[in-house]
């Protein structure tokens, strides 16, 4: 669009016409001084008239079609005697631009300029049909690579390896991230999950089988994304991490899901470091504490802990909060894991009990400090 922009600049500046260049829906995407409003009308017309050009007013109207799809409107100024032949000039030498343009689209450029919101909607139409592409439905994975190395064989092993549908997409987003969208069905064929079933014997309530879909599909995205993190880290030998998103079937949602996984991979940063894969749909309560304000964190922090706040606790005794909660606050099992006596593991968590004001061993307590450390670590993040 830039370019299209600036020739259109360069030819207005020499042949001191008015230009104005419209795109095939209507919106006025470049133009050397305030566009009249009242245009909008004859616009329109023109855009679903059979001509390619006809004069109206104080303008010359030209239909600007590539590949046999219309991308834009030109309007010229109609004050000169040549401003006619200036324009089908112009027409042309934008035409020719545009074609240039379209043989050197890939499918790993196109979906990197759809996600990040680079291409107008005549664009976007005139690319998928440039790539012969058609709408399915996707999932979007965004793997975090250590910096600098998602120009490497990692980008080249997620593409062969993972990408290898019509309809399947990869590129390099940045510098740290990679980006896959996948087309779903296909993850539930290679990926489909035996742990759940339609017959679930026991079970109280049966299920619908939109909701035994939408459990099979959860468990499936799982698996491919544990699958990703798997791969890369044994034939790449880096450590990956991925969020993913819901699921898409159309061009125009793509960046939606893409902003999903990217969300889901920023939360689990924050909230969930210890897990590999993070699904957008299951942040949890990390989902909630992303959105409070700060001032309200800070708020809250005060009103648990006071002024000292618990972020510098020592190796033991994280290890040891953490392994209590994995196993649902039972002392016993918390103790056979950690290697200690009953009385030992007690007496620790006493010693805790002092420096937080916060007995874990409660249930309330335990709830209140795991909450506490979620919203800390939300206000070290944006801090």
């Amino acid at each position: 669009m830039k370019k299209i922009q600036t020739v259109l600049e360069e030819v207005i500046e020499i042949s001191r016409i008015s230009m104005v260049l419209y795109d095939a829906d209507g919106n006025c995407v470049a133009s050397a001084a305030n566009v009249d409003a009242a245009l909008e009308n004859s616009i329109q017309e023109f855009l679903r008239s059979d001509v390619d050009s006809q004069s109206l007013g104080t303008y010359h109207y030209f239909k600007i079609i590539c590949s046999d799809t219309l991308s834009y409107v030109l309007l010229v100024s109609n004050y000169t005697s040549d401003s006619f032949t200036i324009g089908r000039l112009t027409v042309c030498q934008l035409k020719h631009l545009l074609e240039s343009q379209e043989d050197s689209i890939t499918k790993s450029g196109f979906i990197r300029n759809l996600v990040n919101g680079a291409l107008t909607p005549s664009e976007i139409s005139r690319q998928i049909k440039r790539l012969k592409l058609s709408p399915t439905t996707w999932a979007a994975f965004v793997v975090e690579c250590p910096e600098g190395l998602t120009d490497s064989y990692a980008y080249h092993l997620l593409d062969h390896a993972f990408a290898g549908h019509k309809m399947d997409f990869c590129c390099e987003l940045d510098e740290t991230h990679l980006l896959l969208m996948k087309e779903s069905s296909n993850i539930e064929k290679e990926y489909k999950s035996s742990t759940v079933s339609a017959k679930t014997k026991g079970s109280r309530k049966k299920k619908t089988d939109e909701t035994l879909d939408a459990e099979q599909l959860s468990a499936s995205l799982k698996m491919f994304a544990q699958t990703l993190v798997d791969t890369l880290r044994a034939e790449a030998l880096m450590q990956t991490h991925v969020g993913y998103s819901t699921t898409a079937d159309s061009f125009s949602e793509l960046p939606r899901i893409y902003h999903e996984a990217l969300t889901a991979l920023k939360i689990r940063h924050t909230f969930f470091a210890e897990r590999d894969t993070i699904a957008y749909d299951k942040l949890g309560i990390g989902r909630l504490i992303e959105e409070l304000p700060i001032d309200l964190c800070n708020a809250f922090l005060y009103e648990i802990f006071g002024s000292h706040l618990p972020d510098d606790l020592d190796e033991e005794a994280q290890n040891t909060i953490q392994k209590f909660y994995e196993n649902n606050l039972n002392i016993s099992e918390t103790a056979r894991q950690l290697y200690l006596h009953r009385n030992t593991l007690v007496y620790r968590l006493e010693r805790l009990e002092k420096i937080l004001g916060l007995d874990i061993r409660k249930f309330e307590d335990a709830m209140t400090f795991k909450l506490s450390m979620m919203v800390l670590s939300h206000v070290r993040e944006h801090t």
